[in-house]
């Protein structure tokens, strides 16, 4: 079944009948399997280990529809895809990314910028599936981490820790993590 919406989301057949929609329905499908297999992690879940191989496939896919900056604001569907898109390659970098890059961080600030452009287009129900505990306790424990080693290597790049505005990014989803670790823990 996720191999199945895997070759739908990168459209592997190159078919032009291969919409943003189905995309998205595709996308869904591993979202569900991910968020479901991730809320208790006591081993690796099974859709994690069925992705691992294609991390690389979808992070070719995600650089295809953010290449060069591209301007999505007109188009709302591919702005969501891009977002949620974002969101599982974050989980799925917190065990296959490179970690001195961050890349499960990095893609989570990606995902919340579409995120917050929705919300500014008035699409409030999209960006309402911006949620970082419904990835599961561990995922908001690696973000945490990596949100603490992207901090550190701003201040020693020369960021001023007194001023908010170089780390508003961070700061928006310590916001959110604080709360979930005080409620969870």
């Amino acid at each position: 079944r996720l191999e199945t919406c895997v070759s739908t989301l990168i459209n592997e057949a190159d078919e032009a009948s291969v919409t943003t929609p189905i995309r998205l329905k595709a996308l869904d499908v591993i979202v569900t399997e991910l968020r479901s297999a991730t809320s208790s992690m006591t081993s690796v879940p099974k859709p994690l280990k069925f992705l691992r191989p294609k991390f690389d496939v979808l992070k070719d896919y995600y650089g295809s529809i953010s290449g060069d900056g591209k301007d999505l604001s007109g188009d709302k569907e591919l702005l969501f895809l891009r977002a949620r898109l974002g969101d599982v390659l974050a989980v799925l970098a917190m065990t296959l990314g490179k970690h001195e890059e961050r890349e499960s961080l990095q893609f989570k600030l990606k995902g919340t910028a579409d995120y917050d452009a929705l919300t500014a287009l008035g699409d409030t129900a999209a960006a309402a599936d911006n949620n970082l505990g419904s990835w599961g306790h561990e995922f908001i424990r690696s973000l945490a981490g990596e949100i603490g080693q992207e901090y550190n290597s701003r201040v020693v790049g020369g960021a001023n820790p007194e001023e908010d505005e170089p780390f508003r990014d961070l700061l928006g989803m310590v916001d959110v993590i604080v709360p979930f670790n005080v409620s969870h823990n």
